[in-house]
């Protein structure tokens, strides 16, 4: 499943017309070794200035990008009950988690096609963790952004500066000079099950009046999702929770409030189907982010496909699962390795490599610098090779 991330909107209110996804070819996509091919998808959440979303496949990034500055709309708040949705109880987590979430809003300047100055402004959300003015978000929704601004919950505004932002893990930590501000409370997304009630806010469309609330359910879980600059996602939550453009860096929330995902896509050729970053899977970076680090991502060097019973047959090969190699990087560690177009990885260190996404999960949690021994079947014989995991070039696809 690939995603691609939504360019700016200009466009006049009204959905744009889809042209047909583009199936990309089998690449290596950051932190992984190798990467499925999937249906395409246009990446994201960021709001689109209330206007088409330009899908240009069939996942959107939602994060509201926004150059016509004339124009807006205006929506009615949140309506707040007591009444329960399936034992969900939607209006109490919102209390819950509300005052912790921030509106996010981006500017930068761009030449236009006869070179003449022209804003670009975005929107997106985040959600406050540190009381001290720490805030999450996606990294798209401020990549390329020459100014950040945050809107609290109160209605006050402040200038954000960016602590730090992994592109791979499309993850941001955002800084404000603040104190005493309410925070979330992270909770565990390992805990999850097909069916749990869940609750996305955020800054839909970046309408005035405040945050949009949808409830849903967790659709399915693990799922991995490419983004069209070859960022690739795994383990993430489905959900039948609306997310649109705008929500991109806003909390998913289970039934106590607790944050479980960062709101990031949605299928944009597709009915209520929505993508968040599971917080297990970003904790680890987010740490990182917030005392500034950059995280070095693994890189193992190739690019792979499922290895099937019919790829088998038409290969001529011993094996009928595994990481099938289609691709290997120039001088990275695999090609150093020796590890060839057309070799089959089926164990990689302590994992065994049953799909391609097996290889790029256990890849995503090495470290660079490690040695791994890599099971590989050539032709009619098994082979172990010692690879050094490399760094993630940052042109890597």
């Amino acid at each position: 499943m690939s995603v691609t991330t939504q360019p700016p909107d200009t466009s006049a209110p009204g959905p744009a017309p889809e042209p047909p996804p583009a199936m990309p070819p089998p690449s290596g996509p950051p932190g992984t070794g190798g990467r499925r091919p999937r249906r395409g998808f246009l990446a994201g959440a960021l709001a689109g200035a209330l206007a088409g979303a330009l899908v240009a496949g069939s996942i959107a990034l939602a994060t509201n990008d926004d150059s016509n500055s004339n124009s807006s709309t205006t929506a009615a708040p949140v309506a707040h009950s007591s009444a329960t949705i399936g034992g969900l109880d939607v209006a109490a987590v919102l209390n819950r988690v509300q005052p912790a979430v921030v509106s996010v809003q981006t500017r930068s300047m761009s030449l236009d096609n006869l070179l003449a100055p022209e804003v670009q402004q975005g929107a997106g959300t985040g959600f406050v963790v540190s009381s001290d003015g720490k805030i999450v978000t996606n990294n798209h929704v401020i990549d390329g952004a020459q100014q950040v601004q945050v809107t609290l919950a109160d209605g006050s505004t402040k200038s954000a500066k960016v602590l730090g932002a992994d592109p791979s893990a499309d993850l941001a930590v955002l800084k404000i000079d603040a104190k005493d501000l309410p925070t979330v409370q992270l909770g565990d997304s390992s805990t999850l099950h097909v069916g749990d009630p869940v609750v996305a806010i955020g800054n839909a469309l970046a309408l005035e009046g405040g945050p949009t609330v949808t409830d849903g359910i967790v659709s399915a879980l693990k799922r991995t999702i490419s983004e069209q600059n070859g960022v690739r996602l795994q383990n993430v939550i489905q959900t039948d929770a609306a997310i649109n453009p705008g929500n991109s860096g806003g909390p998913l929330v289970d039934s106590q409030g607790r944050v479980v995902g960062i709101n990031t896509a949605v299928a944009g050729q597709a009915q209520n189907i929505g993508f968040a970053i599971s917080i297990d899977q970003a904790n680890q970076v987010l740490k990182q982010l917030e005392n500034g680090q950059s995280p070095a991502q693994p890189f193992l060097g190739v690019q792979t496909i499922d290895m099937t019973a019919a790829l088998e047959s038409q290969l001529g090969l011993a094996v009928d699962h595994g990481a099938l190699v289609v691709g290997v990087t120039p001088d990275s560690g695999a090609a150093t390795a020796g590890i060839q177009r057309g070799d089959v990885i089926l164990r990689f260190g302590s994992t065994d490599v049953k799909t391609a996404d097996d290889l790029g999960s256990a890849v995503a949690k090495a470290k660079p610098g490690k040695r791994v021994d890599v099971v590989v079947q050539r032709g009619p014989q098994q082979a172990t090779v010692t690879v050094e995991v490399g760094r993630q070039p940052t042109s890597a696809q």
